[in-house]
């Protein structure tokens, strides 16, 4: 019979403990960084997908804004939103709404889902500065 002996462990479990619970400024620098790179793929994508209006000199790709970074039980969350309204005649839109009806499409207007493909194909480039900015806090961690 083969025995099996762990040796180690109690470092281990100091690590996972030194690292769990990630102080919120560094949460908040990689979910800013990371959505700034998430804000700029999603205007990038909305150009190559004909989301644009040319008929209008204010457009939603133009007021892609991104707000303060939220503190969750379980890390964060920093929006992506369109600020702003356009107005047509008499009729106010919100810019968030012109951006939902392109990307879900409405009655006689086909979706362009601009945001979620720019999220999904860009995917490792959105998530590496949230990578990179906790990665460096868990080295400095290891070296204390």
């Amino acid at each position: 019979m083969a025995n099996l002996t762990f040796y180690g462990t109690s470092e281990l479990t100091d690590a996972f403990n030194r690292i769990h619970n990630i102080p919120w400024p560094v949460t908040e620098e990689a979910l800013d960084g990371m959505a700034q790179i998430a804000a700029a793929e999603i205007k990038n994508t909305g150009e190559y997908m004909g989301v644009r209006d040319e008929n209008s000199d204010v457009h939603i790709l133009d007021h892609i804004t991104t707000k303060k970074a939220k503190q969750t039980d379980d890390g964060g969350y920093e929006k992506i939103t369109f600020d702003g309204t356009r107005q047509r005649g008499k009729t106010t839109t919100r810019n968030a709404e012109i951006a939902f009806v392109n990307e879900y499409g409405k009655r006689g207007q086909d979706a362009r889902p601009f945001m979620r493909t720019a999220l999904t194909q860009n995917e490792a480039m959105i998530s590496a500065p949230g990578e990179k900015i906790i990665g460096d806090w868990i080295e400095n961690e290891f070296k204390k």
